[in-house]
C-alpha cells in the first residue's frame, strides 16, 4: 500500500518507464507497461506499424506517426493484428 489505500498506487510526480530502452521499430515486449493480469495486455511503444504481440485490446503509441491515422493502434487479435486509430486533424 502506498498513498494509504488498499490496490492504489500513488506518486508524487511523474513516472518514467523503460528510460533505458531504445524505441524499437514495430515495437517490443521490452517496450511496454503492463496492466492487470490479463496476459500481454498494456500500452506498447515504438516507431514504424505494430508488429509486436500483445494482449487483445492493447495501445501501441507510435513514435514517427505523421497523420491522424498513424500514430495510435489498439491489439483486436490477442497478438499480432493492430488496428489503427484515427483521430481529428
Amino acid at each position: 500500500v502506498i498513498g494509504g489505500e488498499a490496490g492504489v498506487f500513488k506518486l508524487p510526480s511523474a513516472i518514467t518507464v523503460a528510460a533505458g530502452t531504445a524505441t524499437p521499430a514495430g515495437g517490443s515486449t521490452a517496450a511496454r507497461l503492463l496492466l492487470g493480469t490479463t496476459a500481454g495486455f498494456g500500452i506498447y511503444y515504438g516507431s514504424g506499424a505494430p508488429t509486436v504481440s500483445a494482449g487483445k485490446g492493447s495501445l501501441y503509441l507510435r513514435s514517427d506517426g505523421s497523420s491522424t491515422s498513424t500514430r495510435s493502434y489498439v491489439n483486436t487479435d490477442g497478438g499480432t493484428t493492430w488496428t489503427n486509430h484515427v483521430t481529428a486533424a
